[in-house]
């Protein structure tokens, strides 16, 4: 049985025996049109011996309309078809808690903030919103209700509501959002560059870069805006810094780097830093960039070297393969290039599908760098995946 049927029917079962024992102590009391709460907890439990979960859930739920000692049940039941997916009637059970006579003010917020939850669910944001925005006034359900609102503006997009919600979590909540928030501040940077707004996105990159130094989003926004504005210097001294700060994410600038080396007319510049990316970063991207920058420079010698010892130090077929390449397209004769044409194609399809990002924390995969991960939701937690092929 799931587990989560025995949090509902062990404490209906103690419910239903307490119940009886009270009923049975009350003398002249005429016996109550409700039918005792132990039929229908044999009858769940058949359902369920069944296999029949929505029948016991049904029989459940109608069973506890008319018993008043049964909120926190009904509570439990409501979450159970939340998570279910049967938002109506998950909702249904709570819009019914609201209306009963007797409960507490401390219920009542309760159940609404398990009502927003629903909404939530079936994408009814602005319902959701309004009862947050009146349960944050009670202390007991403030940092709930700001940690849900947060995932409301997340999904409309409303970044300044995001960051406003955020901020008053982080100064009553454990967890510090203050990475979450520079994410919220890059979101608002993009929409302002995105408009023309350099001053406005240059203003929103530094507060995440305040919020967050290590913030890879804001370092490589903060090189962009400096690039447009002719500051190519200074963009690549910017994106440089993530050799120490982020070094997984050098070759998401590396292009970057390299069209700014080309408006300073510094070839130097992009070497220096493609050399100073592979010695913090095992993307082996890095080197095969590095190759390809000697091979437009007119240093085909120069690239077959690196690319040869790289791959007998480090056992790289990632390397072996574009030297295969080089010495295929660089053979006149054609007397090998139908071998190493051939190795070549072995190589590609070893490597074939193994690029792409991976998410730290739940292991989503796909083609596309995501700063919040489509899985999880998280923020800043999807990299570049390095599935590399040792030959050794």
């Amino acid at each position: 049985m799931d587990p989560i049927w025995l949090l509902l029917l062990l404490p209906l079962a103690v419910l239903s025996g307490w119940v009886g024992a009270k009923r049975s102590r009350q003398q002249g009391v005429h016996r109550s049109a409700a039918k005792p709460l132990s039929e229908p907890y044999v009858r769940s439990i058949n359902f369920l011996a069944n296999d029949q979960h929505d029948e016991a859930l049904d029989v459940l739920a109608k069973a506890l309309e008319d018993h008043d000692e049964s909120l926190e049940i009904q509570l439990a039941l409501g979450t159970l078809f939340r998570r279910r997916g049967e938002i109506e009637k998950a909702t249904q059970i709570h819009q019914s808690l609201i209306s009963r006579a007797g409960i507490t003010p401390e219920q009542k917020s309760l159940v609404l903030f398990e009502l927003a939850n629903d909404y939530f669910k079936a994408g009814l944001l602005d319902r959701a919103e309004n009862l947050l925005l009146e349960l944050g006034v009670s202390e007991n359900f403030r940092e709930a209700s700001l940690r849900l609102l947060v995932q409301i503006y997340e999904s409309e997009r409303e970044w300044e509501r995001a960051i406003a919600a955020a901020k008053a979590l982080d100064k009553i909540g454990s967890e510090p959002l203050a990475p979450q928030i520079a994410q919220f501040q890059c979101e608002m940077a993009e929409r302002a560059l995105v408009a023309g707004d350099y001053a406005e996105a240059k203003d929103r990159a530094i507060k995440a870069l305040k919020l967050n130094r290590n913030c890879a989003r804001a370092i490589i926004l903060r090189g962009r805006l400096q690039a447009l504005a002719g500051k190519h210097g200074q963009a690549v001294a910017t994106w440089t810094r993530l050799c120490a700060e982020r070094p997984e994410m050098l070759h998401e600038v590396s292009r970057l780097v390299q069209t700014s080396a080309e408006s300073m007319e510094d070839a130097e510049a992009y070497l220096d830093f493609l050399r100073r990316a592979i010695a913090v970063s095992t993307d082996e991207r890095l080197q095969l960039s590095l190759a390809d920058f000697l091979l437009q420079s007119g240093r085909a010698e120069e690239a077959e070297a690196f690319l040869r010892l790289w791959s007998k130090e480090h056992g790289s077929l990632s390397g072996l393969h574009r030297l295969l390449q080089i010495r295929a397209e660089g053979d006149p004769t054609g007397e090998v290039s139908g071998d190493y044409q051939l190795m070549r194609n072995v190589a590609g399809r070893l490597l074939a599908d193994r690029s792409g990002y991976e998410c730290r924390f739940c292991g989503f995969q796909g083609k596309s760098m995501h700063w919040q991960c489509p899985g999880c939701r998280h923020w800043d937690t999807t990299i570049p995946k390095l599935n590399t092929i040792k030959l050794s």
